[in-house]
């Protein structure tokens, strides 16, 4: 009788076991996430930001610099800065006073870039420039007008210039920072180093290793010589085109810069470069060389 119990019971064990066991393997599957397959070798794809677009490249913003220089305003030089990775910057003379201009040479040393085009006091005409495929920055100096040119290691250290790539002005051969966030235009002799940003000016001061800078907008080209300085500058009250500002000193009290003539008519949009001599003063703005003989005062 016992046996007979306790295989009943058994049985009814048995049975909610097999009960409990098919409503677990019934239980909805709704909630489960789904795992991603997980594959080797694939390369993603990068994320795409709705309206993002491209920001200017340091070539791209030197690539519209230019430079200008003479010695005695019958013989001038002049660059377009080029880049490194695209288009060679290209170097000209001209011997009439900027009727007619004429290339130079400089694929002897393979010149893509020019930081710095001036004219020593020996009457050299000198580049800084960055060369080859490297862009590396050396100093070129030429004493048969630009018809040939020798390597000059001592340059790079005397004159300023921008690096290749916009990061940092070279001063004395040490990298600074810059004065502003991005500099538009910069004048450099062995003497002084003025630069002008969007809404700054700015002059290096090697006494105490620092820009002295003091606001000012709209400067779109600038020179000096020894202690006087000329900038030429968009928006100026009375002038339709440009106005040519003139003061003396070092560094220059920008803001006390009074204005001296206006080159009506030059395009304020294209890329310019100024220099100076003496009373002379030449700007080469668009396709476009202005001269003044009066210190600015009236262009032609």
């Amino acid at each position: 009788m016992l046996v007979v119990v306790g295989l009943v019971l058994f049985l009814i064990v048995d049975v909610i076991l097999v009960g409990l066991a098919l409503t677990a393997n019934s239980a909805p599957t709704a909630d489960r996430t789904p795992r991603p397959l997980v594959t080797f070798n694939t390369t993603p794809e990068p994320e795409s930001t709705p309206g993002a677009s491209a920001e200017p490249t340091g070539d791209a913003a030197a690539d519209g610099r230019r430079f200008i220089t003479t010695v005695d305003g019958q013989t001038l030089w002049r660059a377009t800065a080029g880049a490194c990775s695209s288009t060679p910057a290209v170097v000209e003379r001209s011997v009439d006073a900027g009727a007619t201009w004429t290339p130079l040479a400089t694929n002897a040393f393979d010149l893509r870039q020019v930081l710095a085009l001036t004219a020593g006091d020996d009457g050299e005409i000198e580049i800084i420039g960055a060369t080859g495929d490297a862009c590396a920055v050396g100093g070129f100096s030429s004493s048969d007008a630009g018809d040939s040119w020798a390597p000059d290691a001592a340059l790079p250290g005397e004159i300023s210039y921008l690096t290749p790539d916009d990061a940092a002005v070279v001063v004395a051969g040490q990298g600074v920072g810059l004065p502003c966030p991005t500099v538009d235009v910069m004048s450099a002799t062995t003497d002084r180093t003025v630069a002008a940003c969007a809404a700054v000016l700015a002059e290096w001061d090697p006494t105490t290793g620092s820009w002295v800078t003091t606001p000012y907008a709209g400067v779109h080209a600038l020179a000096s010589e020894g202690e006087r300085l000329m900038f030429v500058a968009r928006g100026v009250p009375g002038c339709n085109g440009l106005g040519a500002l003139a003061i003396n000193g070092v560094p220059a009290a920008f803001a006390s810069a009074p204005l001296v003539g206006c080159i009506d008519g030059a395009d304020a949009s294209a890329p310019a470069a100024l220099t100076i001599a003496g009373q002379g003063a030449w700007l080469w703005v668009g396709d476009q060389l202005y001269r003044s003989a009066d210190g600015g005062v009236t262009w032609g």
